[in-house]
């Protein structure tokens, strides 16, 4: 069977266990410690929050956001930056990412940059500080991340799942895939989240994601933790933190619209009542299980890698409101 993305299950598959590999090489846990000689979590966060914005303006896919942030938190876990510095580091860190995952079309000239992104550089400064970034990481800028793992998985719950959005108003995997990659970017301007691994963040998110969905989201976040080998004590710890983090923040809870329930009477033959009144036996049916929806239409392929790119640069959130749940198991 093949995904709206045109990738089979096998393929799927063969990329998770990539990307997981990949992950066990390269990621390491994050801190920032609160000390007056350091960089603080929160002046990380203030930067992270602006490369949201730079990555907008320009008009760049999700990956090279979550690529500028991580080479970010690389570089500053390996040199003791000065406040004042930052925002240089921070463009510079955005202009590497640009570089490596973006098409050349895209990529603006170092003046073009400085002046759109307003980030206070000459262009010498940034030219310079990239080149002591990238000889810090020796050269190797790009790491799997959150948002590559966010698209495979999410894939993978649509190929277990195809009927998982039918009871929902104009939703499709694209729209839906835009949703969670908004919070996803949010929580990326966590540094608290840090601490957790890209595959552990994106499954809690998810599964926060589709519990607001059905009643029967457990099995389903079953499922794929035994594919992402992904612990079960960090994974609620991590949902945790994004739910507390995601209320701060007003995105705990997305808005969606749910299709109307059909009504349907129970019998057509009507009895009298004594009284002569008219009164009618009536049921609503439940919300349909939504493994027995009819199926998605998947008539266009997509890439996995830009199928929300464009979708992410418009304002599409909707009201929210707080819901706090728990996974429980057992």
């Amino acid at each position: 069977m093949l995904l709206h993305s045109g990738l089979d299950a096998r393929h799927l598959v063969q990329m998770l266990g990539e990307a997981l590999n990949k992950e066990q090489e390269q990621w390491k846990p994050v801190s920032y410690k609160a000390t007056s000689e350091e960089l603080s979590g929160g002046q990380r966060d203030e930067k992270a929050s602006w490369l949201v914005f730079l990555n907008s303006k320009f008009h760049f896919m999700p990956e090279t956001f979550n690529l500028a942030v991580s080479i970010l938190d690389r570089f500053l876990q390996l040199v003791k930056v000065r406040p004042k510095y930052l925002h240089c580091v921070s463009v510079s860190c955005f202009y590497i990412a640009a570089k490596t995952l973006e098409e050349d079309e895209m990529i603006p000239s170092t003046l073009d940059l400085v002046r759109q992104s307003e980030c206070g550089c000459s262009v010498s400064e940034v030219l310079r500080m990239e080149a002591i970034i990238l000889n810090k990481l020796g050269w190797n800028p790009k790491h799997v991340t959150a948002i590559n793992f966010l698209h495979i998985i999410h894939a993978v719950l649509m190929r277990h799942h195809p009927h998982l959005l039918d009871s929902l108003i104009q939703m499709t995997p694209s729209s839906h895939m835009t949703i969670l990659t908004r919070k996803l970017f949010a929580c990326l301007c966590c540094h608290h989240l840090l601490a957790f691994r890209p595959v552990s963040l994106v499954l809690a998110l998810i599964s926060l994601e589709i519990e607001q969905i059905t009643a029967a989201w457990l099995p389903s976040i079953i499922l794929l933790q035994k594919m992402t080998k992904v612990d079960s004590q960090d994974l609620i710890r991590c949902r945790e933190v994004v739910a507390q983090f995601l209320e701060h923040r007003r995105q705990r809870v997305t808005s969606y619209k749910f299709k109307p329930v059909p009504v349907r009477n129970k019998s057509k033959k009507r009895k009298v009542a004594p009284s002569g009144s008219d009164e009618e036996e009536e049921f609503y049916d439940g919300f349909k299980r939504l493994y027995n929806e009819e199926s998605c239409s998947f008539d266009k392929p997509t890439s996995l890698r830009g199928s929300c790119g464009s979708e992410m640069h418009q304002d599409t959130d909707g009201e929210l409101y707080p819901q706090v749940q728990t996974i429980c198991a057992n």
